[in-house]
């Protein structure tokens, strides 16, 4: 299934990164933890929510990518009236 950027808004709450991609017919968050993206380009981390947005937003490409590959592996978890895919530091291994 081809998921879609469903919005280029970026939430940033209870220690994740978000944002929402779409498929035909489901909403679709895309969680990054703000502790793999303050480790993601080095020192300095991120210290705000601003900076957590500039990080994730330079690599939403490559995380949306990975969620679309985990996504299309059923590695998602439903919760209330989204799909959430949460990408992790070994997902960037890969």
């Amino acid at each position: 299934m081809v998921l879609t950027l469903k919005s280029r808004t970026v939430s940033v709450a209870f220690g994740f990164a978000s944002f929402f991609m779409a498929d035909e017919k489901r909403t679709i968050r895309v969680d990054v933890s703000q502790d793999l993206l303050a480790h993601l380009e080095g020192p300095p981390p991120p210290v705000s929510k601003a900076a957590y947005v500039e990080v994730l937003t330079r690599h939403r490409r490559r995380f949306a990518e990975i969620a679309a590959a985990k996504y299309d592996e059923g590695q998602y978890e439903p919760e209330v009236n989204v799909l959430v895919v949460l990408i992790a530091a070994n997902d960037l291994l890969e």
